[in-house]
């Protein structure tokens, strides 16, 4: 029977996320017991009890007839852009201070980057990124933009030192000497999957790399707040905003452009609330606007956001307590890994490891595929690094930022499947 769907829509269909289907059937200890143990998804649960408590509080949601309109347009209310000011301005260190008008509000940070997609590139255009990166990348900028992405080898290089900054360079030589249209490079700091963050001084190196050649950059900061110190790398660079640094001399800025939201930091991706910053181009604000219908985020979220943006002593408790709680996980994974001789990366932000199963299973000649298809039978979903471009196989994206009880019993499984 012929399904009637136009090319656009095979190819819509073929790529639907796999993680659709897990999230059908989830595990619950008492509830589903059967369930799939999900560690691979990029979502945190552990402060999920204080922020349902603050959600549920009924001082928190008053609702008006005001939030049942378009409220005040279809780019986020006066009073969210406010929040968003007045959280942004303490937390990120913005040289200039943020101001209401130079940001868009849209349905999580997906959108806000989607949106700057079309705003700043036609079909065909190029964005650089370096490998590995955030797989949905390539559906943010490709599905509906059109937008390609140039990916950027780095073998042996750390991807935040300044030789990577190198290896940029090349790739950019050789796709414009191909006639490829480069118009941008998006970092995401802190990175996606790698879990560190990118150093003040190698930011800068990054801007003025964009600024010679005319770049846009867009920083990708959604897990800008879940960072903390790790003992096992007392050196590792902390959380430091592109909109901190003085871009003169480095970068035009009507060329930078930050995304932020909710979904990591505050563990709440079911609020669908992003934001695009751009303080010195209206004209990327004015095009967000255009495809705001689009992009919509619903008036009781807003509302909500504004109540927990606004609110400095839930705040700023929450921020310290998701960091220890953060710290505490990783702890307790990083244990099991060395107890089982798994080999990871440390990190210091996010909430994933980067681990190499394939070097961990007792046949060296193991694929990628061969790991999922054994996780998937033991009903535990770990992300595979082949989906974030990454160049060694072996290599998995497993998220920590679970209670104890999940990530113990993820780990059974994973053991089991693996014969570890």
């Amino acid at each position: 029977m012929e399904n009637n769907l136009s090319t656009r829509g095979n190819t819509l269909a073929d790529q639907k996320p796999v993680f659709l289907d897990v999230l059908q059937d989830i595990w619950d200890p008492v509830e589903n017991p059967n369930g799939i143990v999900n560690i691979g998804l990029a979502e945190n649960t552990l402060m999920h009890p204080e922020m349902k408590d603050f959600l549920n509080s009924q001082s928190q949601l008053h609702v008006d007839s005001h939030s049942l309109t378009y409220g005040d347009g279809f780019s986020g209310s006066q009073r969210l852009k406010e929040s968003l000011c007045h959280f942004l301005n303490n937390q990120f260190a913005p040289v200039t201070q943020l101001h209401p008008s130079q940001m868009a509000i849209t349905s999580g940070v997906s959108n806000a980057i989607e949106a700057a997609a079309w705003a700043l590139f036609d079909p065909g255009d190029h964005v650089m990124v370096g490998r590995p990166y955030f797989n949905a990348f390539r559906t943010i900028f490709g599905s509906r933009a059109g937008v390609e992405l140039l990916e950027v080898k780095f073998g042996a290089v750390d991807p935040f030192s300044f030789d990577a900054i190198d290896q940029y360079e090349v790739a950019l030589f050789l796709a414009r000497k191909r006639g490829i249209r480069v118009k941008a490079l998006v970092l995401c700091s802190p990175h996606n999957p790698l879990g560190r963050c990118y150093p003040e001084d190698i930011i800068k190196e990054y801007m003025r790399f964009c600024g010679k050649h005319n770049l846009h950059l867009i920083s990708d900061e959604i897990y800008a707040l879940s960072v903390w110190n790790n003992p096992e790398l007392p050196e590792a660079a902390l959380f430091k905003s592109v909109l901190s640094v003085p871009p003169k001399g480095l970068i035009d800025p009507s060329m930078l452009h930050v995304a932020w939201g909710l979904s990591k930091d505050f563990g709440a991706t079911g609020l669908r609330i992003g934001c695009l910053i751009s303080q010195s181009n209206k004209h990327i604000l004015d095009a967000a606007d255009g495809i705001s219908l689009f992009n919509f985020p619903s008036s009781l979220a807003d509302k909500l956001t504004s109540s927990i943006l606004f609110d400095n002593e839930f705040t700023s408790k929450y921020i310290v307590t998701n960091q220890q709680r953060l710290l505490e996980s990783y702890c307790f994974a990083t244990k099991f890994l060395n107890d089982h001789g798994i080999l990871y990366h440390k990190s210091n932000a996010a909430f994933f490891l980067w681990i190499n199963l394939g070097a961990a299973t007792k046949n060296s000649k193991i694929s990628d595929d061969e790991i999922l298809g054994r996780l998937r039978a033991k009903k535990v979903y770990i992300a595979a690094g082949s989906a974030y471009m990454s160049e060694e196989t072996g290599w998995f994206r497993m998220v920590f930022a679970h209670p104890t009880n999940v990530l113990e019993k993820g780990f059974r499984r994973m053991v089991e499947a693996l014969d570890i």
